[in-house]
């Protein structure tokens, strides 16, 4: 190589030197900066090209870890939002199907209450959407929620065999089926309900359609105008099933027979022929008061001392509507009253003038029949206590004037027993 004198020239291709040995005590190395081109940034600024590179990196994952933090934290409160609003909603149709189903029941139990009260005519549709009831106590009539439709199938009066036996409308069919329909929201509830008319536990079976208690009771009867028929009855006056005695006492029937006259024994009739008296004990001790106590808290109408004499309606058998009657006290009714059920009377009861009865009558102390020329009919039974003293001094247990007409009817007792008692839900079933 030639070399001119003040110039020196590194051939192409020359490999640069080695860098210099670092004695023990030569400290640390120090590479020497490598100025780069000014860039705008101003004169005489220098910049090292790897910190740069460096920090430009560090900002790039920092800014990537933000953002992948934020997708996450948002993809979990999105999933969140989601599970939350999928609970609410599933807690919203479970309320709406429970509250639907408590609906769907309490259309039965009206239904029941309104048979029982007779008010549901067979045919009749419970609606509550359109009725301008406010039905659920909400302060609200028809709203959404009042969506309730129910009907009753009447299989005792509908005139067909509903159970196979070959019988229509018999006492065994004494049942109402219930259609109940609820729509509340995104849910729905049907249900079919079995009421069963469940008889008031009144006696089906009698001795006689007059009953004295007191084994030692005095009957007078002051005319010849009155019947005592144990005879069974129909109310529309045709003859039925077996007959009963005319007369009933708790003792011996000797203690009524020898109080007859030889006509009068010809108008107690029944079983065993003229005159029907019979013997029959009720198995337990003060059987008048207890019938008066088991029914007094069931009682649609009651007397307390009531110190006239009643005129009215106390029921009606040709409208089905049977009711309990009580009076605290004794009783007195007159001026062509009439009535169907069950009257009970803690006390005496005095009858004058014309009155029509359907159904059972308890006594615990005297009776007392008076004409009056209109007539007295008791179409069921009479059961008298007896032992009541008066004024006189005279025990009279019942004293039958003017036209009275006592006949046993089982049809009458029969309607009363279906009429005073109540349906009562057997079964409950849904789709």
């Amino acid at each position: 190589m030639v070399q001119a004198a003040g110039f020196h020239r590194t051939e192409r291709g020359a490999r640069p030197l080695p860098p210099p040995l670092r004695t023990p005590c030569a400290g640390p190395r120090i590479a020497p900066a490598v100025p780069s081109e000014d860039r705008g940034m101003g004169a005489g600024t220098v910049r090292t090209r790897g910190l740069a590179m460096n920090q430009g990196s560090r900002r790039g994952s920092v800014l990537f870890i933000l953002l992948f933090s934020v997708v996450l934290v948002g993809g979990a409160i999105a999933s969140l939002v989601s599970v939350e609003q999928a609970r609410s909603s599933a807690s919203r149709t479970d309320c709406e199907r429970q509250r639907a189903f408590a609906l769907a029941e309490s259309a039965t139990d009206t239904v029941a209450v309104l048979l029982n009260a007779n008010a549901w005519p067979a045919g009749t549709t419970l609606d509550w959407s359109a009725d301008g009831i406010d039905n659920d106590g909400d302060g609200l009539a028809d709203e959404g929620d009042e969506s309730l439709r129910a009907t009753a199938d009447l299989w005792g009066s509908d005139a067909a065999d509903n159970d196979g036996d070959g019988s229509v409308d018999e006492s065994d069919e004494r049942i109402a089926r219930v259609s109940a329909t609820v729509d509340l929201g995104t849910s729905q509830s049907r249900m079919t309900s079995w009421l069963r008319l469940v008889e008031a536990s009144l006696p089906e079976t009698v001795p006689a359609p007059l009953t004295l208690l007191d084994p030692n009771a005095d009957v007078d009867f002051d005319g010849n105008a009155f019947r005592v028929n144990g005879a069974d009855t129909n109310l529309d006056g045709t003859l039925a099933g077996a007959s009963t005695y005319g007369i009933a006492i708790d003792g011996s029937p000797t203690q009524v027979k020898t109080q007859l006259t030889t006509k009068e024994k010809l108008l107690v009739s029944g079983l065993g022929g003229a005159p029907s008296v019979g013997s029959w004990s009720p198995g337990t001790t003060n059987y008048v008061q207890s019938m008066v106590d088991a029914f007094r808290p069931y009682a649609d109408i009651t007397f307390n001392n009531f110190g006239k004499s009643y005129t009215g309606t106390l029921g009606d058998w040709k409208t089905s509507n049977y009711l309990v009657t009580y009076s605290h006290g004794s009783l007195q009714i007159s001026g062509g009253s009439t009535g169907a059920g069950v009257l009970l009377v803690e006390g005496d009861l005095e009858i004058s003038g014309g009155w029509d009865y359907v159904g059972y009558v308890f006594v615990t102390g005297r009776v007392r029949f008076v004409g009056g020329g209109e007539g007295v009919r008791l179409q069921g039974v009479m059961f008298v206590g007896g032992d009541v003293l008066q004024p006189t001094g005279t025990l009279l247990d019942a004293l039958l004037s003017g036209t009275v007409d006592l006949v046993y009817s089982s049809e009458a007792l029969r309607r009363v027993r279906a009429g005073v008692g109540n349906y009562q839900v057997t079964a409950i079933t849904e789709p």
